[in-house]
């Protein structure tokens, strides 16, 4: 899944009221979404592929890796 629907997703949910475990769901998808789009990076820029696609694949990655940095941040009350 796409981290920009996660993403939509956790602010859904953040605002209903997000259980540790939902947040650590979230957090797990996004880590995959990441390894996955750096992975594919990596393989495009091994065959040498369109660097606006690469560009849009690491825009797709910063905004997971700041996705992940909020829900680290979270603070259980």
């Amino acid at each position: 899944m796409s981290c920009s629907s996660v993403k939509h997703r956790f602010e859904t949910e953040k605002q209903k009221g997000l259980s540790f475990l939902r947040a650590m769901e979230l957090y797990q998808e996004v880590e995959g979404s990441v390894a996955a789009h750096k992975m594919e990076i990596g393989e495009l820029q091994h065959t040498n592929a369109d660097p606006e696609q690469i560009r849009h694949l690491q825009e797709h990655i910063t905004d997971g890796e700041k996705l992940l940095q909020e829900i680290k941040s979270l603070h259980l009350h």
